[in-house]
């Protein structure tokens, strides 16, 4: 990308180290403004602010459609859903990144909640090994199954019925 002449030296530094940075992974904004700022601080020294300089080059790369927290927020939930996470722990996780609080509602909002959460606890449950997919030959303790179910976010009802539950239809959720 040939670098444009209205541009100052820090400032097209700047938008190359945002670019390099969106090409190794995807982000959100406030995470993206994040690591432009540590990367000002140790470039440019401290006592140089560039904050205008950070947000014209969010602004760029947003302009450009490199950075758009909604994409972000569903890429992350279905990742997490593949992983058999829950609705809080991806929350929680979206959250620690900076994104609007907003764009992740209406995120979760497209989904039906409850379905999408016995499934994501039915993968956490084989993930994990416990419930249905434990070993016959292990020794297994049910309150501990349902306690890795809870601190994995789902709700120990929920937890309870994947553990306990007739395995056939804890099965059956993955199928849907």
């Amino acid at each position: 990308m040939p670098a444009d002449p209205n541009l100052d030296r820090e400032e097209s530094w700047m938008r190359k180290s945002a670019l390099h940075y969106l090409g190794q992974r995807t982000t959100s904004i406030a995470n993206l403004r994040q690591a432009l700022q540590r990367r000002a601080r140790r470039k440019l020294g401290t006592d140089v602010d560039a904050t205008a300089m950070i947000e014209r080059t969010i602004a760029y790369c947003t302009r450009l459609g490199f950075l758009d927290d909604a994409a972000f927020v569903e890429a992350r939930i279905h990742i997490g859903r593949s992983k058999g996470h829950s609705t809080r722990r991806i929350g929680a996780a979206l959250k620690a990144k900076g994104v609007d609080a907003t764009v992740v509602a209406a995120a979760f909002a497209i989904d039906d909640r409850e379905a999408v959460e016995e499934r994501a606890a039915a993968r956490f449950a084989r993930r994990k090994r416990i419930g249905p997919w434990r070993r016959p030959d292990r020794d297994h303790d049910i309150e501990k199954e349902i306690a890795a179910l809870a601190r994995g976010g789902f709700a120990i009802s929920l937890a309870r019925r994947v553990v306990i539950g007739d395995p056939e239809e804890i099965e059956a959720l993955l199928e849907t």
